[in-house]
């Protein structure tokens, strides 16, 4: 069969390799169960096992799971440019090594995943210490009147062994409830020593829940003192 000279002198064109479009669909399901994961399920691994996943590492893992899906989905496509020697393979390992490491490492210091549990009596420790610290200031003042360890004020009484006698002031009470409402109340509360005025300030208008608590544990920690 003669092909016609106008036919015979057009060059041919190449054919064009089907381009096949990459399924979202499994990577979609994937991606939809790991947001859930890291929505619903990590806010509940307990915390004493020292364990914490905030709203930042669930952020950065989105962002991480997200690039992961995007990466396997480009992956899908036919027409990715090789590196073109084994010097571009080394440079793009050790770059994608680097960021990710790197991003790892940032987020880990910025906001740290793991955290030993503090142990019951160091907290309690921590909390007298910073109510040791609101009873000697000036601007709390409470050893302008009262007394603890041989230091302080006369004109109300001498909380050195406070701790071993405030579970007996009101019935019901034990020696921690009857400081924080005495403490909050001041002057105001329906227990008052009759040995002293009533001139407490009610400190609960004063400073914060935790203040208050703060000086609650100095109190019984002077105890043994």
């Amino acid at each position: 069969m003669s092909l016609h000279p106008s036919e015979a002198s057009q060059p041919k064109q190449p054919l064009r390799p089907k381009v096949r479009l990459p399924s979202l669909k499994g990577g979609l399901a994937l991606f939809l169960a790991l947001l859930l994961l890291i929505w619903l399920a990590l806010p509940l691994v307990p915390e004493g096992t020292g364990l914490r996943f905030g709203t930042g590492y669930r952020i950065f893992f989105t962002a991480m799971t997200l690039l992961g899906t995007l990466f396997f989905w480009f992956l899908g496509k036919e027409r990715i440019p090789y590196p073109r020697g084994p010097a571009g393979v080394l440079i793009s390992l050790t770059a994608v090594y680097l960021v990710t490491i790197g991003l790892l490492v940032l987020a880990g210091v910025v906001y740290p995943q793991f955290q030993r549990p503090q142990p019951a009596g160091a907290a309690a420790q921590e909390a007298a210490g910073r109510g040791k610290d609101l009873f000697w200031s000036d601007n709390v003042g409470c050893f302008r009147c009262h007394s603890a360890g041989g230091r302080g004020g006369a004109r109300g009484p001498d909380l050195t062994q406070v701790a071993s006698r405030a579970g007996a002031r009101v019935a019901g009470l034990t020696a921690d409830q009857y400081l924080l409402e005495k403490v909050s109340a001041g002057m105001t509360y329906r227990f008052t020593v009759p040995e002293y005025a009533p001139m407490m300030p009610p400190f609960g208008q004063i400073l914060s829940e935790e203040q208050i608590g703060d000086l609650v544990a100095y109190l019984l920690s002077l105890e043994g003192e």
